[in-house]
């Protein structure tokens, strides 16, 4: 039984258990002996949606499906459900995404849309002003919206506005992460974590446009000054990820802050 919730009404949760939105973990689908890949749609009408940690949930809706976004609250035991959303993200390209209203019929959606040419994205798409206040409030949404950030980064989403300096004090604070979320001291050569990969915490054009050699020196450097940096009231790994999205927050791009109108 999941989570209560008080943005579920008691007519919706009777409408729910009634008729609940079919929902599992899926993997890759053939159809006619094609792979879906990235796509909108498993089936014509199954819906695919991409959560941040790499995996897919599929649902099968019917025409007047919109309450998708509540079952995944559910789902995943969100509480702050109010910073969340679908998005469709247009193929190909990792910049351009389109906020669904959660009134929205998916079956509608579906129509106006390619399904080859769009996937559909679960999203923390309001971001809070205070990061320590949603771990407090809400710990599943606070690592959620930290391991978009972190996805966001490596993908290259802020890429107009990020510079090379942020690029690495973040790639230094997701090693700050990593090391204590994994158990290791945050003093921890960089030697030591290089079975983990470098581009797992620098995106494709800062490997490409910085030598190995000088990019180890700057990730050491920025590595010094996050230690200093820690609250000892709260746990290390928590810690980094709030530096990690207080960085982020700099950013206008990140969490929706400017908006463009056509």
């Amino acid at each position: 039984q999941g989570p209560k919730s008080s943005f579920i009404t008691p007519e919706k949760k009777a409408k729910l258990k009634c008729n609940p939105v079919k929902v599992r973990f899926a993997e890759e689908v053939e159809v006619n002996g094609q792979s879906q890949g990235n796509s909108l749609l498993f089936l014509p009408n199954v819906l695919k949606v991409y959560l941040e940690n790499g995996q897919t949930k599929a649902f099968k809706f019917e025409p007047n499906t919109t309450d998708i976004v509540m079952t995944l609250k559910e789902k995943l035991s969100l509480i702050r459900i109010e910073h969340f959303s679908l998005v469709l993200e247009q193929q190909p390209g990792v910049t351009k995404l389109v906020h669904l209203h959660e009134d929205e019929r998916i079956q509608q959606i579906v129509q106006k849309k390619e399904p080859h040419d769009y996937r559909c994205l679960f999203r923390a798409c309001f971001v809070p002003r205070d990061p320590q206040l949603l771990l407090e409030e809400d710990p599943t949404a606070f690592e959620y919206l930290f391991l978009q950030g972190v996805n966001d980064v490596l993908q290259e989403r802020f890429a107009v506005e990020m510079k090379c300096n942020t690029a690495l004090r973040l790639a230094a604070l997701h090693i700050q992460e990593r090391l204590a979320s994994s158990g290791h001291s945050p003093k921890t050569n960089l030697k030591t974590i290089k079975t983990w990969g470098i581009e797992s915490f620098v995106s494709t054009t800062l490997l490409r446009n910085m030598k190995e050699k000088d990019l180890k020196k700057a990730i050491n450097y920025h590595l010094k000054k996050c230690q200093l940096l820690q609250d000892p009231k709260l746990k290390s790994v928590d810690q980094a990820r709030i530096n990690y999205l207080e960085e982020l927050c700099d950013l206008k791009s990140f969490g929706g802050k400017p908006f463009s109108a056509t």
